[in-house]
């Protein structure tokens, strides 16, 4: 009895060394330098008229737009809700963060039909938009 249940302890824990090694070797894999890349922010203002529906359908547009394959990575977000600053603009509804290997990426991207179909399917909600293009100089990670 007593071999079955160190042979069992034996399996418990090989199998949980197991797990955390795999996942500490997912997180270490998955950070990446970005040095080097375009970083390409985009904060939309979107019309006070706008109704849910339309921020629903535009917010979908946005996701669709983030498919586009030249793009590295992406994220997308709304306005956070931290403290009133002034340094903090609250203003803008939704915002993008796109990254791109190189400006060839990009400038394909630019071009490209879906971005294109985008600003032509939903300038007319947007009040302004603001752009914020950054190429990446030290993305060491602490």
């Amino acid at each position: 009895m007593k071999v079955l249940q160190f042979l069992m302890w034996l399996s418990i824990s090989t199998l949980i060394l197991s797990c955390k090694q795999s996942s500490k070797d997912f997180s270490t894999n998955q950070i990446q330098s970005t040095e080097g890349m375009l970083q390409h922010n985009v904060y939309f203002y979107l019309k006070d008229s706008v109704s849910d529906k339309h921020k629903n359908e535009f917010e979908n547009g946005l996701q669709k737009l983030l498919l586009i394959d030249v793009i590295h990575n992406s994220e997308m977000g709304k306005t956070g809700a931290t403290k009133a600053r002034e340094v903090a603009d609250h203003e803008f509804d939704y915002s993008i963060f796109t990254w791109f290997k190189s400006m060839e990426d990009y400038e394909v991207y630019a071009d490209h039909p879906d971005h294109m179909e985008f600003i032509d399917n939903y300038q007319h909600l947007w009040a302004d938009i603001k752009v914020y293009d950054s190429e990446i100089i030290n993305s060491e990670v602490k």
